[in-house]
């Protein structure tokens, strides 16, 4: 009986006509502030693009490894797109970990005999790039200022579908006359398209200090650099067990001219008399890999000098914990990330001075490393100051792990998102520019 009892008109207890219409206005606010919330999310989500001829790790350069942890660390609160070349089997157009991947084509061969890109590579890479870039807009475009021609594209296309463009620069280096010859009006055109590039872009990062200078002096205006480095996963270095293989010194990066490796071969050569144990570990592979190896031959190091080529990641991590000093004998590199990693390892890392080389700017001079010049001998005596010292060498490990907190992906994550945000987002306020980067 009591549930055929009908509410007498006017009742307003329990779900009767008035009860269901506060329950119906509820529902209806409910829905209006989830719609604003949808809204408000959407309007705080970038639209960022990655524009790289490689991608990590199929690519091991150092700015490959910069676009892919940034784009993995940012995917979780901004739409993030990669354009590259299709590196993976299956469709063009994939999703990979929050990132969306666009394969402009099947990656040609990228090096020539004497291991600069070939002209195929960046023609190619740059007419799948026009078509790609210039289809839809985006909040901000980073797109690596190597190789060239791309970065052309990338502008271009930028430009067409109005969206803002962010360049960034590992070192400004001289590329253009690598291109297309060392002298004459071809080199003297080059070097006048560069100088026009360096106008483009809303905004230019710079990865170290000294590639900043290099901007400026080439006539880029100061205020509209950042210098934002690149950084490292602390939390991988400290997960990595130690290798069995234990070393003495070790090198890590590609075996190219402009690394010098046959610096450090001369000073282990010196070094042979009065430390015959010593063992020197080279990790990575490339084009100098062959006169190397003959070096090595030649000075009878065989027992010396190990060649390890290309190894996964968590056993360099591990090679680099089993090690004492990383050395860095490079005459040009646009950050150091292997001096940084050394550091992340426990090593002293030793690195050669050179105007086109920011990795003497990673370390501080006698605190958490050496600096030296760049001759064989040079170089055998910074190694043999720190070998005949357990004690300075312990100190100076200690201190290079304390330094490279700094260098974490997070942090460097944190302040590339600050200038998505000024080049997305102009005209936001910085109070709006926290609460954006505090939610997670």
């Amino acid at each position: 009986m009591a549930a055929n009892r009908r509410h007498p008109r006017g009742a307003t207890d329990g779900l009767g006509q008035k009860g269901t219409g506060r329950v119906r206005v509820v529902a209806v606010c409910w829905a209006l502030l989830g719609s604003l919330v949808v809204m408000w999310d959407a309007r705080r989500r970038l639209q960022i693009a990655y524009v790289s001829d490689g991608l990590y790790p199929y690519g091991q350069w150092a700015g490959h490894r910069r676009f892919h942890e940034l784009a993995g660390r940012l995917s979780d609160r901004h739409e993030v797109h990669y354009f590259t070349w299709r590196f993976w089997d299956g469709p063009p157009d994939i999703s990979d970990g929050g990132v969306l991947l666009h394969g402009i084509a099947d990656p040609p061969t990228r090096y020539e005999a004497g291991g600069r890109l070939t002209r195929r590579e960046a023609m190619g890479f740059s007419r799948g790039l026009l078509s790609a870039i210039k289809r839809r807009r985006f909040d901000v475009i980073d797109c690596s200022a190597r190789p060239r021609l791309p970065f052309y594209a990338t502008w271009l296309g930028a430009w067409l579908a109005e969206s803002p463009m962010i360049v960034t620069w590992h070192e400004l280096g001289d590329d253009h006359r690598d291109d297309v010859g060392r002298h004459g009006w071809k080199a003297r055109l080059a070097q006048g398209i560069r100088a026009r590039g360096l106008r483009l872009g809303r905004q230019h990062v710079a990865v170290s200090p000294m590639t900043a200078d290099q901007l400026v002096k080439a006539g880029l205006p100061a205020d509209r650099i950042w210098v934002v480095g690149n950084g490292l996963e602390l939390e991988a270095f400290e997960r990595a067990p130690k290798s069995a293989v234990e070393s003495d010194i070790v090198f890590v990066g590609r075996l190219a001219e402009d690394k010098r490796v046959d610096l450090l071969i001369e000073a282990v050569a010196r070094l042979r008399a009065a430390q015959p144990e010593l063992r020197c570990l080279i990790i990575g592979d490339g084009p100098q890999r062959p006169a190397l190896e003959a070096l090595v031959a030649a000075r009878g190091l065989v027992q010396q000098v190990w060649f390890m080529g290309h190894v996964e990641e968590v056993e360099k991590m591990s090679l680099l914990k089993a090690s004492t000093i990383l050395v860095m004998p490079a005459v040009r590199e646009g950050f150091g990330i292997a001096a940084v990693e050394g550091q992340a390892a426990g090593l002293v890392p030793i690195v050669v001075r050179s105007g086109q080389s920011a990795a003497p700017t990673m370390i501080h001079d006698g605190v958490d490393g050496l600096v030296c010049d760049p001759t064989p001998d040079a170089l055998a005596a910074a190694l043999h100051a720190l070998l005949g010292d357990p004690f300075r060498t312990a100190l100076m490990r200690a201190a290079a792990g304390e330094a490279v907190r700094r260098r974490d992906w997070e942090w460097v994550t944190q302040q590339m998102e600050l200038v998505y945000l000024d080049a997305g987002r102009p005209d936001e306020s910085p109070d709006a520019r926290a609460r954006r980067l505090s939610w997670q």
